[in-house]
């Protein structure tokens, strides 16, 4: 059967004869009829039917894991890694499910988006079951919530980081960017499952009030909330903090430099005792964690200079990542980013003060510009770009190239925005292209090992 979704720019109906040529023998949509196929089943909502099929389809793996979803604008790939080293350490399988990679319980997938389609994700989930997984950690984007991708999946845990601007080119307004995120913690019911909140968030504060669930507040130093750090200390390359729990203190040395691995790590703490974890699991999970890829990730060739590769890609996500590296640095703060094609508009100029605010220098350059014209993204960036501390190089080889150029004993460079994205799309066409491989091209180039 081919599932025919319109989307915002296509619609699967357009699709049938291919889908025939394919093998399909049917067709579910919206709409009353399809002379293409002999059998026609319309549906009110093609997306949440979508999920049921799926789930029916492959026995319902979702209500046979203990499911934990991660939600908010930043730090959910990061939390949701976190999260399943601590579960393994606790001796539970646990599958999972991120922005980077679909991990089934034995294979690793390249993931090709946050959250996959209904159908894709039923599959995935069913693998885990079929692989022995106990657990499954799931990052659930706010598009997931909205377009019905998660149904029929028990989740037992939610957890979310933070909310800032992103995505309003889908949402329209904050508000509804809030209330697609409360979805997820609306799907809890069950007296044992838990909500996990960040104290240190304001907008998060409200959300308890509607919950038919206990919930665990979690903050980077308020000792009102469960979860928190009673003392820390960041260093280049980790961070060493006091974690208090529920079942315990301990203190943490913990491999993933900067203040926002930090909250990822007391947001992971938090969301494994909703899941149960000891406290001695918690901190093995932790201590055993490596950086993510593409997140914060240290560039070494021997140069005097620090180089970050980080995905950071919101106004918040490049504050805090500013943030971070000013707490490790004895020099300069230099800053690469761009703003991605075909997506929320609004947040560029915004990007633009955060950058030149928040950094010593700034190269303001191309990131996935997609369907775009690169020139006029930045065009909608420039009107956010404060003081003259700042250079505009589109050609994002050449930019990466500048930067490192520039930099001088004790800086730290940031390249920001693509993280650990092998390509660039330009014109809806996919180029290899990776900053750490531009990186360590540039400091040969440098005669740098």
């Amino acid at each position: 059967m081919f599932v025919a979704v319109k989307g915002y720019k296509l619609d699967g109906y357009d699709f049938v004869p291919q889908a025939k040529e394919a093998g399909a023998v049917a067709v579910m949509g919206e709409r009353e009829s399809c002379s293409l196929v002999e059998t026609h089943v319309t549906v009110p909502d093609v997306r949440k039917a979508m999920s049921d099929v799926g789930a029916a389809f492959y026995g319902y793996p979702g209500l046979k894991l203990k499911n934990c979803g991660v939600t908010g604008t930043n730090g959910k790939t990061t939390t949701c890694y976190l999260i399943r080293g601590i579960l393994e350490a606790y001796a539970r399988k646990t599958g999972m499910i991120t922005t980077q990679i679909y991990n089934n319980g034995k294979e690793i997938i390249r993931a090709r988006r946050t959250t996959p389609e209904s159908l894709d994700l039923q599959r995935l989930l069913s693998q885990m079951v079929g692989n022995g997984c106990i657990n499954a950690v799931i990052e659930v984007s706010s598009h997931a919530l909205v377009l019905r991708r998660v149904e029929n999946i028990d989740f037992s845990v939610a957890v979310y980081t933070n909310l800032t601007r992103d995505h309003l080119d889908f949402h329209e307004t904050m508000e509804n960017y809030l209330q697609a995120k409360a979805l997820l913690a609306r799907k809890l019911d069950n007296e044992d499952d838990r909500v996990v909140i960040n104290f240190d968030v304001p907008e998060f504060r409200s959300l308890p009030d509607n919950l038919a669930t206990p919930f665990i507040g979690y903050s980077l130093s308020d000792s009102k909330a469960d979860v928190y750090c009673d003392g820390y200390d960041i260093e280049p390359h980790g961070t060493t903090f006091n974690l208090v729990t529920p079942k315990g203190s301990a203190k943490v040395r913990f491999a993933l430099p900067g203040r926002f691995n930090l909250i990822n790590a007391v947001a992971a703490a938090a969301g494994a005792v909703a899941c149960g974890a000891d406290l001695n699991s918690i901190v093995k999970g932790l201590e055993a964690a490596t950086p993510v890829p593409g997140r914060f990730n240290y560039v070494d060739a021997g140069q005097p200079f620090a180089i970050y590769i980080d995905y950071a890609h919101t106004p918040d996500a490049i504050e805090r990542l500013c943030q971070s590296a000013r707490e490790i640095s004895q020099g300069k703060l230099l800053l690469l980013f761009g703003c991605g094609g075909d997506r929320d508009r609004g947040k560029r100029p915004m990007m633009g003060k955060s950058a030149t605010t928040s950094a010593d220098y700034v190269v303001v350059t191309s990131d996935n510009p997609r369907t775009e014209d690169p020139l006029a993204i930045i065009e909608d960036i420039k009107p956010g770009l404060q003081g003259g501390n700042y250079v505009i190089l589109p050609d994002r080889t050449k930019a990466i190239k500048s930067i490192l150029e520039m930099a001088k004993p004790g800086d730290v460079v940031l390249l920001a925005g693509k993280g650990d994205e092998n390509y660039q799309e330009i014109h809806g066409v996919r180029h290899h292209f990776s900053d750490a491989e531009q990186a360590k091209t540039v400091l040969r180039e440098m005669r740098f090992k």
